[in-house]
């Protein structure tokens, strides 16, 4: 079969051009949403224009207004037949560019699509259980969307923070902003609202909604279309008021060298704490929770209580009962922040097993083995509803290796800007047989482990792989992994592998970077693909790169048929793979052609085309023919490019050279207005892939 390279060709035929599809009578868009029925074709192939819809689709604008968004949808070309007639067009459906929806409505043409627009995909930057003690409070949500244009992957968001009283506070965010984090180095663009708590009722929980306004489709609210709350996956947030003071904290240092427990005292105020420090944690936590009880009615919780540990080793000993809390966490942290790298934590070489309490809070340690199979940190979780939150800290596994339990059952286990020191493996996070744990990692280096559910702005990361729900652990359902840097040599399996369903919750994978070298020959990306047989919808993937491999993309390449499709732009990829009917001898497996014809895809490009041949057509694993404004087989355009297509060492800069042939894409096709690094687009736009700039 030759190249179809276009609307209005036929097989082996180049230089065409079709007049407008609006002109042709008795045109309809399939059921399928990508598919144009043009029932007379008298004039298809004399045509002299291109050819286009243009199409109406609901959606908002950046004030959240419903709203009718104007695009132009492309016929990019005739479909064939399955297998094994793929050498011959089928008598008259063409391929849209991006599909059509149920809502749309086509000038000159009836529209019987039966597919829903996509929804957004999200991740909140902000911890659950946070104590709120200012009047205003800074809201955070990375989003993703498949219609992302104009620098931004939605409209607006509007950030939602109710009392239970029916007291509620509301801010629009129209404008996305960016946030470093110091550990990764890393940057990661999000929508912000500061919200003024000061009208909610003081001292209680506060539900943190959220609602999503895409450019096109349908407003997500999170508490009516994410998880039921807790989850590791999208959901609302809990939020404690204590703008006024009044929820009271109590502050205990823990001294292991000086400290007391029979004459430790617990302070109101931090700088007090010192005066006189107690021995233990355990200690601690038990007359924090008293006082708790004693002063604010709050008995049998030690919540909002924050343990001091002053610079030494301390050695965990168990203390769930002294530490447990009711609303939000205990918190144990370093007295003098700046001391965070002599301010030890360890297990002491000893199981700790069910040791710490339901909710707990670490921040500024440093968080360190003291034997190679011991467990530290096990709240004895079944379920989400326990939560360990760690930020600002290192995990160091004291040249001890990996050891998948060493965090344990703790539920959620939410990691912010923390550190695996440098020449060790702590992995924590990791699968370990069924148990409850479900990592979300926020601007760490090195640090989530292989049952992390999301991830942004991380770097040092080696894999991830999307699991189904096991034991005591939940579907991964609407994961986001954004601006994160993956590096393997030595992969054993993909270094991105998803083989699961994924449904209308979606799956974002937005602005990454991953390289593969070393003995590693496995793909760089496994995305439903390689005998999977999941069906797989609403998959955003924008703004990546994959060096030194290949991306295996949607296949259908056993016996089973499934609709998989995604939206993929503006991505620079080593080599796409996408297998389909010809590659299986199937003629059912026609599920991935929206893949394999790009329905919704613009402005990728592939450095050496696929893995068996350089052109498009039926048998390619390129592709029916190129996307819009697709590009394969061009010089690799990196500066230090260290993956398999470079010197194969590792830690490659994937900064595209200004004198490099990489196309850029225009700031109105741009799903995001900063990358990973912080840059943003010149006046023309930015570079295809990750990173937007030229060293």
């Amino acid at each position: 079969m030759q190249m179809t390279l276009g609307v209005g060709m036929k097989l082996g035929q180049t230089g065409a051009k079709p007049h407008a599809l609006n002109s042709l009578p008795n045109t309809e868009i399939l059921a399928d949403g990508w598919r144009v029925l043009q029932s007379d074709m008298t004039n298809y192939w004399n045509a002299s224009e291109p050819q286009e819809l243009l199409v109406s689709r609901p959606g908002f604008d950046r004030f959240a207004t419903p709203t009718l968004a104007e695009t132009t949808v492309d016929l990019t070309g005739r479909v064939r037949q399955p297998y094994p007639d793929q050498s011959n067009f089928t008598d008259n459906s063409i391929a849209c560019s991006e599909f059509v929806y149920t809502g749309d409505s086509i000038e000159g043409a009836s529209n019987h699509s039966m597919r829903s627009a996509p929804q957004p995909i999200a991740m909140w930057l902000n911890h659950d259980r946070e104590r709120v003690v200012s009047v205003t409070h800074e809201l955070r949500l990375a989003v993703a969307h498949a219609h992302a244009r104009d620098g931004q992957p939605v409209a607006a968001v509007k950030f939602i923070v109710k009392d239970a009283v029916g007291n509620e506070v509301t801010q629009l965010a129209t404008m996305q902003s960016s946030l470093r984090f110091e550990a990764s180095g890393l940057q990661i663009p999000h929508f912000a609202a500061t919200v003024d708590l000061s009208s909610l009722a003081q001292g209680v929980l506060l539900t943190v909604d959220a609602t999503i306004y895409p450019w096109v489709g349908e407003a997500f609210t999170l508490s009516i279309g994410a998880d039921p709350y807790p989850s590791p996956n999208l959901t609302i947030l809990r939020l404690l008021n204590d703008t006024n003071g009044g929820y009271g904290a109590f502050y205990a240092l823990v001294d292991s060298t000086t400290g007391d427990d029979a004459t430790g005292q617990v302070a109101t105020a931090r700088v007090d704490s010192a005066t006189s420090p107690f021995a233990t944690i355990v200690a601690a936590a038990g007359a924090i929770k008293d006082l708790n009880a004693a002063h604010h009615g709050r008995v049998d919780d030690a919540g909002g209580g924050v343990i001091l540990l002053a610079e030494g080793v301390h050695t965990l000993t168990p203390f769930k009962t002294e530490g447990h809390s009711s609303d939000i966490p205990l918190c144990i942290a370093a007295s003098d922040p700046a001391k965070r790298d002599t301010t030890v934590l360890t297990d002491g070489g000893v199981n700790r097993f069910n040791g710490i309490p339901t909710r707990l809070r670490l921040r500024d340690l440093t968080l360190r083995k003291g034997g190679p199979n011991s467990v530290f940190l096990d709240s004895g979780a079944a379920s989400a509803e326990n939560l360990l939150i760690a930020e600002n800290c290192v995990w160091d596994a004291n040249e001890m290796g990996s050891y998948g339990a060493w965090v344990y059952r703790v539920g959620r286990f939410v990691q912010i800007n923390c550190t695996a020191s440098e020449g060790n493996d702590p992995r924590q996070g990791n699968s370990f047989s069924t148990e409850a744990i479900m990592v979300s990692a926020i601007g760490c280096k090195g640090c989530a482990g292989t049952i992390t559910y999301n991830a942004v702005g991380c770097c040092d990361l080696d894999e991830f792989t999307l699991r189904a729900p096991v034991g005591d652990r939940p579907a991964m359902v609407g994961t986001f992994l954004g601006w994160n840097k993956f590096s393997n040599g030595s992969a054993t399996n993909a270094i991105v592998a998803i083989s699961t369903e994924i449904g209308q919750r979606g799956f974002a994978f937005v602005g990454n970077i991953i390289e593969s070298g070393g003995t590693s020959t496995n793909a760089a990306l496994r995305l439903n693909a390689d005998s999977d047989e999941n069906p797989a919808q609403n998959i955003v993937f924008h703004n990546n790169t994959i060096a030194g491999e290949r991306a295996n993309l949607l296949y259908l390449d056993g016996a089973v048929n499934v609709p998989k499709s995604g939206s993929f732009r503006n991505n620079l990829f080593h080599r796409i793979n996408i297998k389909s009917d010809v590659f299986s001898a199937q003629t059912s497996n026609t599920g991935n052609w929206p893949a394999r014809y790009k329905v919704g895809w613009a402005d990728n490009v592939a450095i050496a085309g696929s893995s068996n041949e350089p052109g498009y057509d039926a048998s390619s694993w390129l592709g029916e023919f190129p996307s819009v404004r697709e590009v394969a087989h061009i010089a690799a355009p990196w500066v230090h490019d260290r993956s398999h297509s470079g010197d194969n060492t590792g830690g490659g800069s994937y900064v595209p050279a200004a004198s490099s042939s990489l196309p850029k894409v225009a700031p109105e096709n741009m799903p995001y207005a900063t990358d990973l690094f912080g840059n943003t687009p010149v006046a023309e736009g930015a570079f295809i892939g990750a990173v937007f700039s030229a060293a």
